[in-house]
């Protein structure tokens, strides 16, 4: 019998980071050894809109000193 194969994986989301270690002895017999989850949350409060945001317009203005014509 060969010496197992030592695997790993990272799997980076916006929401977590997933790390899997795994022995293979073969292509059909694997044994997960660790695994682990870290929580993220990247886009958290991406679409929470701050009470700052109110000072902001929706309509573009003009920089001061130039006029409209």
């Amino acid at each position: 019998m060969s010496e197992p194969v030592h695997i790993a994986a990272i799997d980076a989301g916006s929401n977590a980071v997933r790390l899997s270690v795994a022995r293979a002895y073969s292509a059909l017999d694997i044994e997960p050894v660790h695994t682990e989850r870290y929580p993220l949350r990247l886009g958290e409060s991406v679409f929470v809109r701050p009470a700052s945001a109110k000072r902001f317009s929706k309509k573009p203005r003009r920089p001061s000193g130039i006029s409209a014509n």
